[in-house]
């Protein structure tokens, strides 16, 4: 009987694998997505211009007038703040196309109707006259003026004016295209194109035969074919050689600002890290991938095999090594296996859906092949399982194999789609962020000590992310035919799923850096471990990498020195600031022990302060003899002695930790930070992005003075200085220096007005400021509040000199926000930057 059963469990498997492999083979190939249709509005010219006498046709004339001037502020409205840069040139180019015609052309007719306008302006002006292009970025969509007739008794003249917005550097030449008529038939043959430069040159002229050539004026005939000039400013001269300085401060302090990082890197894994031998294997394994990833940059053919290390050999890597290095193996148990299958079986529905919908398997035949295969394979399982005795665990069964065997055949219509070349477009960005995910599971599992099912649900988020929002995840051709789609770019860098992939893992090590710092800072001696140090300074190199309100190294106009020159002074102040005098201090062990310190600094406050009091009164009552001398000196005698009860210094209470471990400390500081910070984001943009590294990237200055709070937090104890206010301000100092690096191309620009200058000077200022001192007074109301003292006892809000420091934290914000309202187009875009733009798919 026990041989019949293993047959008959046996047969069944073999039918369930039949019946998918049967679906496969029958499966044909989906028809390719039919090209978009031109859902323009239809060009009126067309069917008029076909209907026209020949003669009629030939009587048109076309001539278009081009005027280049410089852009005024009203012409300048239209344009975003952010995007006018003073530095640069904005030209205004107006074009007018007038077409004479006969009075019975029909295309008169076809005008005064109006048919599709204003939508099919653009059309129409094309099709008559052909576009015109100008190089540089636009500030604003070009605009065009309703057409203008004008008639009389020889016939009709049709005006159209064209406007276009450019800005273009102050050394950099003009291009100006004009495309052939795209009508068909033509509505014109030739045309007559005057252009007037005005504060340009012509330089260079292609396909263009002048027929009158003057300084300020340049007229030419040309028919339906393209041509082109290029023009320089008339104010600009070129140098005959280009004179380079032998030595080059990019290249010197990008240099120096990459080893100090990795420096730095370096010693936060610790000389106990290098020495175990897997975690070696792991730098050596990483090293010989990186190189992969710039296959695509210079070998498009070889793309597979940066995907395979990417996407497969990275992951498996880290699996290893988080198999080897965690000292348990993974808690996952039946119930995690059913969720997995579970949520596979629900993908594997989808994938059969877009099978059924786009007709890869009629849907008789997909639902009989899958109810066979799912049901075979649930036999099979009931079958081998059956003489377990245990009903749960039969049952268990039976769902898992059936959902797999919904998987196995899903997978196998995908692989046979994708074979075909026809297949939903993110099923294969969803493979591999799904491949993906081992990596930041792995990181997780290591970082932390241990496997969680939280942190694995969360990379898996987190990968999903990385490829994309949600919004491009669930967009309409996301899951239906693969039409041709542009990918998103930041600057010129295409965000294909291998970029995403590697911004990605930069994020992961950033994670990763702020998890060892959260590990080491969960005991008091971190404060002194050079270890968490070298990883602090290291976040903020990072954070400070580029300057503000830059994305890539094509979207910014400062000289790359200034790329490092943030990270450089970042380090720099960060050691400055923990590498000062100290005064001598003992760690309280608990809270009680930090209340006991409080009390007895808070004690010989009052000490100090009645041993002044007694020597500002004695002087007048012992000399109106109101008090004696030996008064006197039994009172002096008496704070004295309570005096030397107290060996320790005043304030050295006030700079302890607080019975706190670094990282909870840290996290306090940053949080707060945050806080004061946020309302900045006014003024320096929201962030954007295409996915979540490229958002996180663009919102980094939303978290590098929380980052300068996490350091003061974290390293409080080490902090130039002995009371919170004092430990605030060394740290404005030195938050401050590095934000006003940021901006060493501005304040150096002679182009830009001292006003501007200064308000940008203010309202980084008054920011850092606010953070610092704000943070300030939060820490030395905490210290009291841990201790269970009111904070009025070293803050007494009735005096005018204890409440400088919240005055002057309000007066900042107060003028920060009125300086950033005042702000014109110049401030707004040194404080902006050039904001991520990305091309939608």
């Amino acid at each position: 009987m026990g041989k019949l059963r293993i047959a008959i469990a046996f047969g069944l498997a073999l039918v369930s694998l039949g019946a998918i492999v049967w679906c496969t083979v029958v499966a044909r190939p989906v028809a390719a997505p039919a090209p978009p249709k031109d859902i323009a509005v239809p060009n009126p010219w067309v069917a008029a211009a076909s209907r026209a006498d020949p003669l009629v046709g030939w009587a048109r004339e076309a001539t278009t007038h081009v005027v280049i001037t410089r852009a005024g502020e009203s012409d300048l409205d239209p344009a975003p703040r952010g995007r006018i840069d003073p530095r640069q040139r904005q030209v205004k180019i107006t074009a007018v196309h007038r077409l004479k015609m006969a009075r019975k052309d029909p295309l008169i007719e076809a005008l005064r109707q109006g048919g599709g306008f204003p939508g099919a302006l653009k059309q129409v002006t094309d099709a008559a006259f052909g576009a015109i292009k100008a190089s540089g970025p636009g500030l604003a969509p070009t605009t065009r003026l309703a057409p203008i007739l004008v008639s009389d008794a020889r016939g009709t003249t049709a005006s159209f004016t064209v406007t276009l917005l450019r800005q273009v550097k102050r050394d950099e030449l003009l291009t100006l295209d004009f495309n052939a008529p795209n009508a068909n038939p033509l509505i014109v043959t030739g045309r007559s194109i005057a252009v007037l430069p005005g504060e340009w040159r012509v330089l260079r002229l292609e396909g263009i035969t002048p027929v009158r050539e003057q300084e300020k004026r340049l007229e030419f005939s040309v028919g339906a074919y393209p041509v082109s000039m290029t023009l320089a400013p008339d104010s600009f001269g070129f140098a005959d050689v280009m004179v380079e300085d032998d030595f080059s401060w990019a290249t010197a302090l990008g240099v120096l600002t990459a080893v100090a990082l990795l420096v730095f890197l370096l010693r936060s894994l610790g000389r106990g890290w290098w020495e175990r031998v897997p975690n070696r294997e792991l730098v050596i394994g990483l090293a010989l991938a990186a190189p992969t990833l710039l296959i695509p940059l210079f070998a498009k053919n070889w793309s597979p095999v940066a995907y395979m290390i990417l996407f497969v050999a990275v992951p498996l890597l880290a699996l290893r090594h988080a198999g080897r290095v965690l000292p348990t193996r993974p808690p996952w148990n039946a119930r995690d296996l059913h969720t997995v299958t579970g949520l596979g079986g629900l993908l594997g529905l989808g994938m059969l859906s877009w099978s059924w919908l786009h007709g890869q398997l009629p849907g008789q035949i997909l639902l009989a092949g899958g109810a066979v295969a799912a049901v075979a394979a649930a036999g099979s399982a009931v079958a081998f399982s059956v003489d377990l005795g245990v009903r749960p665990v039969v049952v268990r069964s039976a769902v898992l194999s059936a959902e797999a065997a919904i998987g196995l055949l899903a997978l196998a219509l995908w692989l046979r789609a994708l074979t075909t070349g026809v297949y939903p477009p993110d099923s294969i960005r969803l493979v591999l962020a799904l491949s993906w995910a081992l990596i930041p599971i792995a990181a997780v599992a290591v970082a932390t000590k241990q496997w969680k099912r939280g942190a694995v649900a969360g990379a898996v988020l987190v990968s999903l992310l990385v490829q994309g929002w949600p919004t491009e995840w669930l967009d309409s051709g996301s899951w239906s035919l693969a039409v041709a789609q542009p990918e998103p770019k930041i600057g010129s860098l295409t965000l294909d799923p291998i970029v995403r992939g590697a911004l990605g893992l930069l994020l992961l090590g950033f994670v990763m850096l702020v998890l060892r710092l959260r590990r080491l800072g969960g005991e008091l001696p971190a404060i002194g471990n050079p270890v968490a140090e070298s990883t602090m300074i290291a976040v903020l190199m990072v954070l400070y990498i580029t300057p503000g309100g830059t994305t890539t190294l094509a979207d910014i106009d400062v000289p790359l020195p200034l790329l490092a020159i943030t990270s450089i002074v970042a380090w720099a102040t960060s050691r400055w600031l923990l590498t000062g005098p100290h005064t001598p201090i003992v760690e309280p062990a608990g809270q009680e022990e930090h209340r006991q310190l409080v009390r007895a600094a808070l004690h010989k406050r009052l000490l100090l302060v009645s041993e002044q009091e007694l020597y500002r009164i004695g002087r007048g009552r012992i000399g109106s003899g109101e008090m004696s001398m030996a008064d006197f000196d039994q009172r002096r005698h008496a704070l004295e002695a309570a005096l030397r009860q107290h060996g320790r210094h005043p304030e050295s209470a006030f700079a302890t930790a607080a019975g706190c471990t670094p990282w909870h400390n840290g996290v306090h500081a940053f949080t707060v930070s945050l806080l004061l910070s946020l309302p900045f984001a006014i003024v320096y943009g929201r962030p954007q992005g295409a996915d979540l590294t490229t958002y996180v990237f663009d919102a980094r200055y939303l978290i590098t003075l929380p980052a300068f709070g996490f350091l003061f937090g974290y390293f409080y104890p080490r902090v130039r200085g002995t009371q919170p206010m004092t430990k605030a301000l060394h740290l404005t100092a030195a938050a401050l220096l590095t934000e006003l690096s940021g901006y060493l191309s501005t304040l150096a620009e002679p182009d830009i007005g001292a006003f501007d200058k200064a308000q940008v000077v203010g309202i980084v200022v008054g920011q850092v400021m606010m953070v610092c001192v704000g943070l300030g007074l939060f820490w030395e109301w905490r210290i009291m509040h841990l201790a269970d003292e009111p904070w009025a006892r070293v803050r007494n809000l009735r005096s005018v000199r204890s409440l400088a420091a919240p005055a002057l934290a309000l007066i900042l914000a107060v003028g920060t926000t009125a300086a950033a309202s005042a702000a014109g187009q110049t401030v707004d875009r040194i404080l902006k930057g050039d904001q991520v733009t990305t091309t939608p798919r």
